[in-house]
């Protein structure tokens, strides 16, 4: 190692190190007068309804910044605030059902400021509304803010549906609820086939699981989910009979949108506070606070939905308790009513003011229910397929105001959920022909026979029965039989998490301090998979010798992630210029893994309150999951012997031999993902039209795979017995008569998997004409994705009907998956205030969609592994004409280079409001409005035809409030 790369790598290993002292140096450069006596600031006010200025906002949560201040309004709606830096700060109140206040002013040293500020209710009668996601504002993380608004006028039904809003957002295939949805940010890694029904990728698995969802400062967890059959043979973590997949993120469609105030969907940088994450985070804020009686009821082709919520004030000084609950039934298709989704939810959630502690306490009851009944297409299968999760979640947060010295406030939250699932499949197995033990012991040899002892000709035993396992057998399982299993998780996740704000500020200098930590456990407790011995589950043909066992997930550890946290966010006046400044370190440790990330974000105004110039750089990172951190052993049952269901072999002589070779399929050195994100961008403010623009890179790796390795590859010594003799009415002797060296392979979890994410987006709001009631929004972005898994691909032909055979190995990466879109999108919102009307018509147009895939060395191996001595060799194109290896050479398809490009599309979506005196709305939409469905021709494949963009479809909404 030259000194340049000893430099490299020693600067490599201490980035985080060499980070934290520059955090550390910023803030002492900026602090060297804090010895000095400054003079503070205190602001008081109160909050009242602009309709009746009498009434006072009982409970409204109001924020100043930059300081971090944060309070709640007492019985007479007034707040207070003391010892605040001078200078330029910003206020925000928010109070659920009004319209939010947020305004920027200065505060000179030693005033004290008083305040009479009105707030009014949100309505569709209002000049301005927001019914379009609004982008954060300078200095912070790249995200957009979806209100409850815009959550009504677009009639979401579950989280699923706001994507759409967001810059490169499309409107999805289906508003309803038949299939599991995730959240992806900045990422097509998807396939695309008919109807745009996207099919995930590994990298579109992983980007939702590295997609953290956060309600109410506690994330909710997939990270216990083990609702899948044989991982380690299918290599696959697919989820049965419906629901999440382990290798994926939460299934969304059980979160309703009904009970939800907002939503914040990060998709740059976030704040250290946020961890276990590589893509992004989705953050909800619950509805807390008094709101009248409301009643939705939702229906459209594939949902059918009703819910209702209430907010009451319980009385001076003791607090507010929100209640609501809704029921979904959905179908994926009116031709296919046997299958189908349920979903019911109830909330409950209390907030109060005590004192100087401002806390909300919520409890979350959900079931959801996917079921696949037998139809008359099922008479021979007897298909029947379903999942059950129940859900129970209690959460409580609150922020202690102090304000004592440099200590602003501390915050706290604690969370605690139990996930009771039932997965299940039951189907009539056809040409089921298979080896199959009941036995769990490595190197274990049983017969058909419990106990039975067997022996070869020269007396030497051959079976080996644990005494544990006296009473299971060996067989090969008939060409039909009927098999039900069943797959019980019992998932608990506890959460809790403290930080504290501190802030001082010297001269034009504000600095805010946040130090936290937090602890997460998860963990599950289910029987996990249950099935009869005697039928078990239908064998992966794909992986030969290869059977699957029980498994009972509460002997499984629990995942426990203990994360500490530093982030300073300054915010520094020159003159008329601001300069803000977060940046910060996040230290997780995970069951003996651990990482360090630090992230930065930055803005500068170029023209003061015009025009800003910003950037941000950071690491992310998902810890493993229960998946991938205890994966399950892999099972394979060798044939010695069988003469079962032999018509020439009476029934008592009939023999069958078998051993059972298990393998522990865990990665000891598996990584934490890391995500490096990078970004810069733009914005622009005239009068009140604002433009933003955001170029990003961000790169995956050591992303999560279940994937075969060379390690994966187990060289065994199989012997073939046939018989020495036989005594009539009894099982035979046996004698060797072939032995071979085979392979068996099995999926192990690994840090192949690759993505990089690129692109631009821009979001620009033109504000409302007056003169025409209408306002236009365009946003859009450009993307680029590239995935690929960095292990080997592996050439496993048979030789013939040869059981010896050599394994391949091509070189890592030799396949990169590409995905380019480029898409925008134009909402013109119409709306008359007087009446409460507003109608919103968007055009989105699909200008480039196109996918292919680029190849390495995928057709000349580098090496393989030895048939022998199962050592790894090196291998040259010239070893394909010797028969020992001619049976590796695959046949590459000649059409694989060819692009797929869609052409341009268009699609056309319309949704109307319209409020009914006051109590009463109603909501229309219509998505594909003009049925434009045009058919593309494969280029790979001719003849092959992809109707472009989503069926027509529409659906209303009426909503009560008393």
């Amino acid at each position: 190692m030259n000194s340049d790369q000893h430099l490299k790598f020693i600067t490599s290993r201490r980035r985080p190190l060499l980070f934290g002292i520059a955090i550390l140096g910023l803030w002492m450069v900026t602090t060297t007068q804090l010895m000095a006596q400054e003079t503070t600031a205190s602001l008081r006010g109160r909050v009242t309804e602009l309709n009746n200025p009498s009434v006072p906002v009982e409970f409204a949560t109001v924020q100043v910044l930059p300081q971090g201040a944060a309070t709640a309004t007492n019985s007479r709606g007034e707040f207070f605030f003391d010892k605040l830096s001078p200078g330029r700060i910003n206020i925000r109140i928010d109070f659920l059902g009004m319209e939010p206040i947020d305004t920027t002013f200065t505060l000179a040293a030693g005033q004290n400021l008083s305040l009479s500020l009105q707030m009014q209710e949100s309505t569709f009668r209002l000049t301005e509304i927001t019914v379009v996601a609004k982008e954060s504002k300078a200095g912070r993380a790249t995200a957009s803010t979806i209100s409850r608004q815009a959550m009504d006028h677009l009639q979401t039904s579950s989280l699923s549906d706001i994507m759409q809003l967001l810059p490169g957002g499309v409107t999805s295939y289906q508003s309803g609820l038949a299939t599991a949805k995730t959240f992806n940010i900045r990422s097509l890694g998807a396939n695309p086939v008919n109807q745009g029904v996207p099919i995930p990728t590994d990298a579109a698995n992983m980007n939702s699981m590295g997609t953290a969802i956060v309600i109410d400062g506690a994330p909710l967890s997939n990270n216990a989910n083990l609702q899948t059959l044989s991982p380690a043979i299918s290599g696959s973590g697919a989820a049965i009979g419906g629901g999440s997949s382990p290798n994926s993120g939460l299934d969304i469609r059980s979160i309703s949108t009904d009970n939800i105030e907002s939503v914040e969907v990060i998709r740059g940088i976030p704040s250290v506070e946020h961890g276990d994450l590589t893509s992004g985070a989705v953050i909800i804020r619950s509805k807390a606070g008094r709101e009248p009686l409301t009643v939705r009821l939702k229906t459209d082709p594939y949902i059918y939905q009703a819910s209702v919520s209430k907010g009451v004030n319980l009385g001076k000084e003791r607090g507010n308790l929100n209640i609501s609950g809704d029921y979904a039934y959905s179908i994926k298709d009116a031709k296919e009513s046997y299958a189908y989704y349920q979903r019911a939810t109830a909330r409950s959630i209390y907030s109060n003011q005590f004192n100087k502690l401002f806390s909300t306490t919520s409890l979350d009851l959900s079931l959801g229910k996917d079921t696949r009944e037998k139809n008359p297409d099922d008479a021979r299968s007897q298909l029947e397929t379903g999942a059950r999760d129940l859900g129970l979640r209690l959460n409580t947060n609150g922020t202690l105001n102090i304000r004592k010295g440099w200590l602003n406030n501390v915050k706290y939250t604690l969370s605690g959920s139990y996930r009771d699932k039932h997965s299940y499949q039951k189907e009539l197995l056809g040409n089921a022909f298979a080896a199959y033990s009941m036995s769990k012991t490595d190197k274990a040899v049983l017969s058909n026979r419990p106990g039975q002892q067997v022996f070869d000709d020269q007396g030497n035993e051959l079976t080996n029965i644990p005494p544990s396992e006296k009473d299971l057998i060996a067989t090969y399982l008939p060409n039909e039989y009927y098999s039900q299993y069943d797959i019980y998780g019992k998932e608990v996740n506890i959460f809790a998490n403290l930080n504290a704000t501190l802030t001082k500020s010297v001269g034009n200098i504000n600095n805010r301090i946040l130090v936290g930590a937090n602890f997460k456990s998860d963990g599950n407790l289910g029987d996990g998979k249950v099935y009869d011995p005697n039928n078990p589950p239908y064998r992966v043909l794909s992986s030969e010798n290869s059977s699957p066992r029980p498994r009972k997930y509460s002997e499984i550890p629990f995942i426990n992630q203990l994360s500490l946290y530093a982030e300073e966010n300054l915010n520094w006046i020159m003159g008329k210029h601001e300069l803000m400044v977060q940046a910060g370190a996040r230290y997780d440790l995970v069951n003996g893994k651990s990482i360090v990330t630090p992230r930065s974000n930055l803005s500068f105004d170029i023209l003061p309150q015009k025009l800003w110039l910003r950037g941000g750089y950071g690491i992310t990172a998902k810890a493993p999951t229960a998946l991938y951190l205890y994966p399950e052993n892999a099972y394979f049952d060798l044939v010695h012997f069988n003469t079962l269901n032999s018509s020439s072999v009476p029934q008592d002589e009939q023999l069958f031999l078998a051993t059972t070779r298990v393998f522990n399929t865990e990665n000891r050195d598996l990584k934490i993902a890391a995500n490096r994100k990078a970004e810069i961008g733009l914005d622009l403010m005239v009068k009140k039209m604002r433009f933003s623009v955001t170029a990003y890179d961000e790169q995956l790796k050591n992303g999560y795979n279940l994937a075969t390795t060379i390690d994966s590859y187990r060289l065994l010594e199989y012997i073939i017995y046939e018989q020495a003799e036989a005594n009539p009415g009894t099982i035979p002797t046996l004698k060797e008569k072939e032995r071979h060296n085979i392979f068996v392979s099995f999926a192990t979890p690994t840090n192949d998997g690759r993505s990089h994410n690129r692109g631009v987006e821009f979001d620009f709001d033109f504000g409302r004409i007056n003169a025409i009631r209408t306002s236009f929004v365009l946003n859009g972005a450009y993307m680029r994705s590239t995935d690929w898994n960095d292990g080997h691909s592996f050439s496993n032909q048979k030789n013939l009907n040869n059981l010896e055979r050599n394994v391949g190995i091509y070189e890592k990466g030799a396949e990169k998956y590409e995905r380019e879109r480029f898409t925008t999108t134009l909402r013109a919102t119409h709306n008359i205030p007087s009446i409460g009307f507003v109608v919103t018509t968007t055009a989105q147009v699909s200008w480039l969609n196109k996918y292919w895939t680029t190849y390495g060395n995928d057709s000349i191996l580098v090496s393989y592994i030895s048939r022998v001595d199962g050592s790894v060799k090196p291998f040259n194109e010239s070893m394909y004409n010797d028969p020992e290896f001619a049976y590796l050479k695959q046949v590459r398809s000649p059409t694989r280079f060819i692009t797929e490009s869609y052409f341009p599309v268009l699609l056309i979506n319309f949704h109307l409001t319209k409020e009914i005196g006051r109590n009463l709305k109603a909501s229309f939409y219509a998505n594909n409005m003009f049925n434009n469905r045009p058919l593309y021709e494969s280029k790979r494949t001719p003849g092959s035809f992809t109707r472009l963009n989503i069926p027509l479809y529409f659906g209303f909404e009426l909503a009560l409030q008393l």
